[in-house]
Formats: structure tokens, sequence, C-alpha cells
């Protein structure tokens, strides 16, 4: 299935690239072209691949389960994300691969729309719904390039022909909230690729430099429900993202957790309209989580275990936090509510949904 998702020269790159590197490297750039340029924010380990590859394999299981009738939801929850990685490097033309390096829910696409006869499940129509912050510009590149009457793609994200960005690029907060993919001078990434709808098979809803709780439900009751259920789709995936919460550091937008709880119950309603309410997701962005461990190289006031995530012995031993202070002091906020919230009040909607007579 990868390689019908992305050209071969790309999935070379990306193995030879990865398999070059040294057992105990991390946070090496994995997706810079041949200049060097454009993968600062797509870094890895000798295991990224692999990663990548369970996290599509994960996908493919979870569309296996939910169309052969084994549960009617799935959530997975893998990383690193997929949306942004295309068919080729940079898909349409943005500056860089946005921590992506493959795209696990176009693949579970093509996966549940391959015919069986060549290993797929042989549904005629998917929908991919996309609330992700920012544009899944991976998953047109893939699925909607030209119109394809066995997808719809449907996103709802930050951005706007008339949204510029913002200036102070200078500072060092700056410089790492480029690096998760925020606004700059240059507008919000991936670029305006998500600006229009090229064609009846997708469905581009810019949302301005913030996107807020009103725009989204707004959005989702007048514009896209109508068009899934005029699409009428065999199965709904959700490519799910968590950027767009008011306490994440991307300060994109301004929806809580129960917001992303009645997003999904709003999806599972049009999946059950449509679909027999077989949906399933998949874990995108969001990075609202306390840092886990603090940086030796710096004073932080008071007690900084009060300030940190507790992982036990999941936490790796050489894994530390390198973030300005400043968005050390953002991430505390997530305590209170922030990343693991939404995904809990997302996996709470799906639950509620199973349960529907």
């Amino acid at each position: 299935i990868i390689p019908k998702a992305h050209k071969v020269s790309y999935i070379k790159r990306l193995k030879s690239k990865i398999a070059a590197l040294p057992v105990d490297a991390k946070g090496v750039p994995l997706t810079d072209d041949s200049e060097g340029e454009g993968g600062d924010d797509t870094m890895g380990s000798r295991g990224s691949y692999t990663a990548a590859t369970v996290g599509v394999a994960a996908a493919l299981k979870a569309t296996d389960m939910v169309v052969g009738g084994q549960c009617t939801n799935v959530f997975c929850a893998t990383r690193p994300p997929g949306h942004h990685a295309g068919r080729e490097l940079r898909p349409m033309k943005a500056i860089s691969n946005g921590f992506c390096l493959l795209n696990a829910a176009a693949c579970a696409a093509i996966f549940a729309t391959t015919p069986q006869s060549e290993g797929g499940l042989g549904l005629k129509r998917v929908c991919v719904i996309d609330f992700d912050v920012h544009h899944g510009n991976g998953t047109q590149d893939i699925l909607c390039s030209t119109y394809d009457p066995r997808y719809l793609y449907v996103s709802l994200h930050a951005g706007g022909a008339h949204i510029n960005g913002f200036d102070d690029e200078d500072s060092e907060e700056e410089e790492f909230r480029k690096r998760l993919g925020g606004s700059t001078t240059e507008g919000i990434y991936p670029g305006r690729c998500g600006d229009s709808s090229p064609h009846d098979g997708v469905l581009n809803i810019p949302l301005g430099k913030k996107v807020t709780a009103s725009d989204v439900g707004t959005a989702l009751i007048s514009q896209v429900s109508p068009r899934v259920e005029e699409f009428s789709p065999d199965l709904i995936i959700l490519s799910a993202g968590f950027d767009a919460h008011k306490n994440d550091p991307l300060g994109m937008g301004g929806l809580s957790a129960l917001d992303f709880g009645n997003v999904t119950e709003v999806a599972c309603q049009m999946a059950f309209r449509s679909c027999s309410g077989r949906i399933l997701s998949v874990l995108e962005g969001g990075y609202g989580v306390p840092c886990c461990r603090p940086r030796d190289d710096i004073f932080l006031p008071g007690n900084p275990d009060d300030q940190l995530l507790e992982l036990g012995d999941d936490l790796p031993d050489g894994m530390d936090d390198p973030v300005p202070l400043t968005f050390r002091q953002k991430l505390s906020k997530c305590h209170a509510e922030g990343f693991l919230h939404c995904v809990k009040e997302h996996v709470t909607a799906f639950a509620k949904c199973s349960n529907r007579k």
C-alpha cells in the first residue's frame, strides 16, 4: 500500500537516509533536499522509518477492523504524524515535510478502495476529514491531486488568502514555533494550498489566523455535513490533529478539549447517516504536553518537578526537552488542559458512538 501512496523514489530516499544514520543518532533532519534545506522540522533517528511504517500498519488494521464489522470505530494513537507527507518530498510546494514521513490516513483510504482481488477492501468511496490546525497538503496530494470519484478530502484549518503571518522572527521562541509549524511572515504552514478547493473532490475550509470553536462548528454543520452526505462515503477517516487547542504552543487555535469531543461526535453522526457509523481516526498534530525533564543549562525558579509531566519508566534516559523557557511556561498550562485531555475527549466521544443503538 505504501508505494501506492508515495513514489518509490521518495521511499528509497527516506529509507537510505535513515539507514545511514549512526545507531545513537537522534534529532537528525530526515527530509532535507539535496541542498540541505527544508529538514529542520522533520527530524528523527534510526527507528523513525519503523515507527512511521507501524503507524501505517495500525491505520490499515483499523480500517480492516471497522470495515469488517469487528468494531464501529478505532483511534490510532501513532506518531510521527503523516498528513503533510505526499507522493514526493514537500508536496504542493510546501517548504518542508512538517514532521511527517508516511501518510497513514491516505494509505488507509487507498487500502479501503483497493479491489479485493488486489488485497484491498473494495469500497467505492472514502471521505477523509482533517481537523488538524494545518492543511493536510500531503493527503490532498496523494488522494486528490486530480479529481478521483473514490475520495473526498475535507480540511478545516488555519489560513486563508488574507493571512500574512506575524513578525518577530528574531526571537528564540519564534524560531522554535516555526519548527512546530506556526505562523511566519510567509503565512501559515504549509502555504497557500489550502486556501481554495481545486475540484469537487476537495473541500478546503480556511478559518483565518486562529481557529475557533464557533467557526469549526458552523463549518461542520453548514458545509462539511451536507457535502459528506452528498458524497455518501462507505467509510470516514479522521485526520485527528489537536493543535487547534487553546493551550497548544502554536497559539493558532481556541478550542477546548470538550470542543474536540463535540467535533468527534458530529463526525460520528455523519458516519451513522452515510456508512453505518464506520469511522476511524489517525493521530496527526498536537503539542500541548508539559515538559518531562528540566534542561540543565537554564535556571528554573521554584521546584522544577512541579512543572514536569510524570512519565515514570516510560521516559527514556536520554530524552530531554530543549525548548525555550517561555515555551516551558506556555506548556505548563497544559497540566490543567492540553493535548492528552483532547485525546481523552476524542476517544470518549468514540466510545459513546460505539454504544449508540
